[in-house]
């Protein structure tokens, strides 16, 4: 049914895997052994990912027993485009705006990401997708998880979502904020202090963005704000506001 051409990325519980399936290709994500909690889980991201269609998530194709089979979307993860060092500014906000749309659209359905980081963003150009939903909160379904248990990348990983609060679609903004950060700098923000900033010593102090980039120094720093009061109200907010810059995207 499916050939596998390459391995994609695997850890202890998933591998994910590039495969021809009948006159194409697709991305398959299934486990490397069983677990009945991780089967869960699989089945919480195909239950998230059924209800949300838009340009810029990557699409579920089909659930296929202990597997997840997606459409292929050309193109490198944003960590590999970042191994090259720092991206230009306008492609950086492209990329970011891309991603807020996805969010927008998720938030609008009950869906929190809690895993927005460069290895989950499929880019094409300055087209940008976001992927991996295996972390995803959908507010309409019971959660097989304490709000309590952490979940998802601390470099770019919200204050609040690092104590356990999984709640608030703020928390994806932030998210957003330190990977456009990442984008323009070159490095996550806070580097290897972000533990410090997340268990809240205000003494940690982040790198200034360089001069070339300080028309959009105000949207980022308003992104990475450690209260999520102090962040934008919603993803369409933050997006309005990299529009409202007086940089073309």
């Amino acid at each position: 049914m499916f050939a596998p051409v390459r391995v994609l990325s695997e850890n202890s519980a998933v591998r994910v895997e590039l495969a021809r399936y009948q006159d194409g290709l697709v991305v398959i994500k299934k486990l490397r052994q069983h677990s009945p909690f991780m089967k869960d889980r699989l089945e919480r991201e195909a239950k998230v990912l059924r209800k949300l269609k838009h340009d810029h998530i990557v699409p579920l194709l089909f659930a296929d027993g202990d597997q997840l089979v997606y459409a292929y979307c050309p193109g490198v993860t944003l960590g590999q485009a970042l191994e090259g060092g720092p991206l230009p500014i306008r492609r950086s906000l492209k990329i970011a705006t891309d991603i807020l749309k996805g969010l927008e659209y998720a938030h609008q359905n009950g869906v929190i990401h809690f895993d927005v980081k460069p290895d989950n963003i499929i880019v094409r150009g300055e087209h940008a997708l976001l992927g991996d939903f295996g972390f995803a909160k959908d507010l309409g379904l019971t959660a097989i998880t304490s709000d309590n248990v952490l979940l998802g990348t601390p470099n770019y990983m919200a204050p609040e979502q690092f104590r356990g609060e999984r709640n608030d679609p703020r928390s994806d903004l932030f998210s957003v904020g330190a990977v456009l950060y990442h984008m323009v700098m070159g490095q996550p923000p806070y580097g290897r202090q972000m533990l410090q900033f997340l268990v809240g010593d205000r003494s940690v102090k982040l790198e200034a963005l360089p001069k070339e980039a300080q028309l959009i120094a105000d949207v980022v720093y308003r992104s990475l704000a450690y209260l999520p009061e102090h962040r934008f109200p919603s993803a369409a907010d933050f997006r309005q506001a990299i529009t409202d810059l007086s940089v073309p995207v």
